[in-house]
């Protein structure tokens, strides 16, 4: 039988092994610290084997009992603790009763359902319990959630620190944020535990696909560090490039877009320098672009355009109901000799104008909006208290996890990569 043995709440002492269902208890154990080397100096009878949500005592009266009679099956997890000890204060073992509790707390599945569900909720039982022994043992960690999932550590602290009254809060059936985080814990380890078994053999199909996906992860996260450090900017939106001019004797502000074929009018603009008597009605026509079928209404075939002090012929499609009021295309660019000088800012016509483009502060609001919905919607991600309060588990502090969740989009894993890959360049 294959059987996924964990000693640690955080994963990091996780490996599988292989071995018949009538090894007796006592060889399990030596093969399981042999792994271990946290439990090398442990003696056998300061062993506890956390399995289906019931606590097996290791003593001399089991240690002959075989992984079968403990109802052992494959692919089970199966948790090592070492107990602490015996002082003068004894810590109290859970109860016959509180195990009762933790039992009941957990939906069993009916008979009839499949045996992948049998295995879900034996992993759920382990999780669980992992996570209860890991916020009781550990002060920190209750204290950095306690801001988040503040009901969670309640219903670890009360009773002294009763295990069925934890499990009886944390089953589903509500949407409260504790159980979402109950729910992704149990996700993330389930994958945890199956990407390591499958990784343990390199040469299987499954284990070179996952070593290529981690593979792929480390180079993105790494050009993405690299992009954080040395090219910042790319993550700051760029704003398009406009500029003022009269038509008419009217002042506009055009969009400069040289990715444009021809240049455009919206009919409100033209109603407002006067121009209207000038559209050729015969070049009606439904064009369909970028933004979708819109109604051309005709075309100015001339008409004064003023740049500075300087004044040039231009031609414009004119559109209805167009978000832009004028766009400056290729048509004219190209006709004018025009050059888009970033350098220095500038739209250069010829050797006779040129004129600087717009500040933030003086680009046309809505065209603005328009540019940057992509941008606002990832600025203004709100963090999901779940994946904080995970994050936070893992020891991580509420502002770098909260901060490194808005810049990843709520990805708690490549959150939780960037924050380990940040902390071993410290």
């Amino acid at each position: 039988m294959k059987l996924t043995v964990t000693c640690d709440l955080t994963g990091a002492h996780v490996f599988p092994l292989e071995v018949s269902g009538d090894m007796e208890m006592e060889n399990f154990l030596a093969l399981c610290k042999l792994e271990i080397f946290a439990l090398n100096d442990v003696p056998m009878s300061q062993l506890s084997i956390i399995h289906d949500g019931r606590t097996i005592n290791v003593n001399e009266n089991n240690l002959k009992k075989t992984l079968t009679d403990w109802k052992i099956c494959d692919d089970d997890i199966i948790m090592l603790v070492a107990d602490k000890p015996t002082t003068s204060s004894k810590q109290p073992r859970y109860s016959n009763a509180q195990i009762s509790d933790l039992v009941k707390s957990i939906r069993v599945p009916q008979d009839n359902m499949r045996r992948e569900n049998n295995e879900q909720r034996n992993n759920e039982v382990a999780h669980l319990r992992m996570l209860f022994d890991g916020l009781r043992n550990n002060p920190e960690s209750r204290n950095h959630l306690r801001n988040v999932a503040p009901n969670l550590v309640a219903a670890v602290e009360q009773n002294n620190f009763v295990m069925g009254q934890f499990c009886s809060y944390v089953v589903p059936n509500n949407d409260s944020v504790e159980d979402m985080f109950k729910t992704q814990y149990f996700a993330e380890r389930k994958s945890a535990f199956a990407r390591e078994r499958a990784m343990l053999d390199p040469t299987s199909a499954e284990g070179q696909r996952l070593i290529a996906e981690q593979i792929q992860r480390e180079n993105i996260d790494f050009s993405h560090q690299f992009a954080m450090e040395h090219m910042p900017e790319a993550y700051i939106p760029v704003t398009m490039l406009y500029i003022k001019m009269k038509i008419n004797g009217v002042e506009v502000k055009a969009f400069v877009d040289s990715g444009a074929q021809v240049s455009i009018l919206s009919d409100s603009v033209a109603q407002r320098c006067n121009l209207m008597r000038l559209v050729d009605k015969r070049f009606q026509a439904t064009v369909h672009g970028v933004g979708g079928a819109q109604q051309l209404l005709g075309k100015i075939h001339a008409c004064q355009v003023q740049i500075e002090e300087q004044f040039f012929s231009c031609n414009f499609d004119v559109l209805a109901n167009r978000d832009i009021d004028v766009l400056l295309g290729l048509d004219i660019l190209k006709r004018h000799r025009c050059v888009i000088d970033l350098q220095n800012n500038c739209l250069r016509f010829g050797e006779s104008a040129a004129t600087y483009f717009l500040p933030d502060s003086e680009v046309p609001q809505r065209n603005l909006e328009r540019f940057g919905t992509a941008h606002a919607s990832t600025a203004n991600v709100e963090v999901d208290s779940a994946k904080l309060a995970s994050l936070m588990a893992l020891g991580f502090e509420e502002a770098a996890a909260r901060a490194m969740l808005i810049q990843c989009g709520n990805d708690v894993e490549a959150a939780a990569a960037n924050l380990l890959a940040r902390q071993s360049t410290l």
